[in-house]
């Protein structure tokens, strides 16, 4: 067992700090009418791709700060690449990367610009560029 905590830094584990597993993310976005499929690459600290799979929390925001969630009318479902498990409907999922770092999924929505955000390990977040249904 080990001691894990809290610090000015973000997590630790017996004192040595936890790097995130990501630190950055590339969005592709497809729109469409009712729906917008998006793909991610995550890449890591040095900014190269990551080379497992990493898993995590992440939910749509209709706005850019990710401050709006939890959205009426809305939907995420896996498109291609990785796993997707929806805990809380129209909430947070849970996702998981292919090992080369790719995610596809499709948000079904009314007309507007979406983001996905993703929970990084040190509770920080990390915001898709848009997405927009038309």
């Amino acid at each position: 067992m080990g001691k894990y905590s809290f610090g000015a830094q973000g997590p630790t584990f017996n004192d040595v700090a936890l790097t995130p597993a990501f630190a950055s993310v590339t969005t592709t976005a497809t729109p469409a009418t009712g729906s917008c499929g998006v793909q991610f690459e995550f890449k890591g600290v040095s900014g190269k791709a990551i080379t497992s799979p990493i898993s995590g929390i992440l939910y749509l925001s209709a706005t850019a700060d990710g401050l709006s969630h939890t959205l009426a009318g809305t939907s995420i479902a896996k498109l291609t690449n990785g796993t997707l498990s929806n805990l809380v409907a129209k909430g947070a999922s849970l996702f998981t990367t292919t090992a080369a770092g790719l995610l596809g999924l499709k948000i079904t929505a009314v007309a507007g610009d979406y983001y996905i955000v993703f929970i990084k390990p040190d509770g920080s977040l990390l915001i898709s560029d848009v997405c927009t249904c038309s």
